[in-house]
């Protein structure tokens, strides 16, 4: 009898402070935390999700989460004595000096993540769950240490879309093309000038929508774009992150359409229309 014992992979809480502060467009921010036990972090691929722990809304102190029935005692507590809890993006690791990246949307003070980084300063505190053990040996084990996007070793061609609260991810992602890939990128953002570069070694191709600023006559949403678009004819992978409509209509699209596999399309919603976001 063979026994296969999987890669452990391992989460935990650590407290972070505020390093640095960087406004890269005017509706994304870059946020450097230090603790010292990034330094033994690592991450499982270039869309790594993390969780950001902030003050309970009723003011209380934040007590970082332990144990491991910790998110059963969490969801037991009274809804203003939890402390608050959204998924970011590992924008950036840099292990040596005990850094980390996150970016975050500026959308208002609606959410309280959005509304903590409007008003962050140097010096502030905050909790961060953050991973210590992955396992990248399998899809199986990539997906539970926290990442979606997943695509075959024997991609050449694919189509990744994103809005504004993905773009992070996306980023990453290209920064990790390989050379011999092509990508078919479209993003959706605020404004024209959210417009950035995203530097690739892939071969990449991106469409830019802007809500304002942009060509009247341009698509209006991503999935507009989409099927405005004359795609390669071998794209064999797709990754689609952001606003949760929008993903069931791009992954529809590109099922019907564009007869993708449903197995070859990675999706994660981010945020729900008409519900705060983080």
């Amino acid at each position: 009898m063979t026994t296969v014992l999987e890669r452990p992979i391992d989460f935990a809480a650590v407290h972070a402070t505020v390093a640095a502060v960087d406004d890269l467009s005017p509706h994304l921010r870059r946020v450097t935390f230090v603790a010292p036990r990034i330094a033994d972090v690592v991450t499982a691929g270039p869309d790594q999700r993390i969780k950001v722990l902030l003050s309970p809304p009723d003011g209380s102190e934040l007590r970082l989460p332990a144990g491991d029935d910790w998110y059963a005692t969490w969801c037991a507590e009274p809804v203003e004595q939890r402390f608050i809890m959204r998924t970011y993006t590992v924008r950036a690791l840099r292990p040596e000096v005990s850094e980390l990246d996150i970016e975050f949307v500026l959308h208002g003070v609606d959410g309280p993540a959005s509304a903590w980084v409007s008003d962050v300063q140097l010096g502030a505190e905050i909790g961060l769950i953050l991973p210590f053990a992955v396992d990248t040996t399998s899809t199986k084990g990539l997906l539970m240490s926290g990442v979606d996007y997943v695509p075959p070793a024997t991609s050449v061609s694919r189509v990744l879309v994103a809005d504004e609260t993905a773009l992070p991810a996306l980023a990453g992602i290209l920064e990790q093309l390989p050379a011999a890939v092509r990508a078919t990128v479209f993003v959706e953002v605020p404004d024209i000038r959210d417009i950035r570069a995203l530097p690739s070694e892939g071969r990449v191709d991106i469409t830019w929508i802007p809500h304002t600023g942009g060509p009247t006559d341009g698509p209006k949403s991503l999935l507009e774009a989409l099927k405005a678009a004359k795609l390669p004819f071998d794209v064999d992978y797709a990754w689609v992150a952001g606003e949760s409509s929008m993903i069931k209509h791009v992954r529809r699209h590109l099922v019907n359409a564009v007869c993708l596999p449903k197995p070859a399309i990675s999706f994660q919603g981010y945020w729900k229309r008409g519900e705060p976001q983080a």
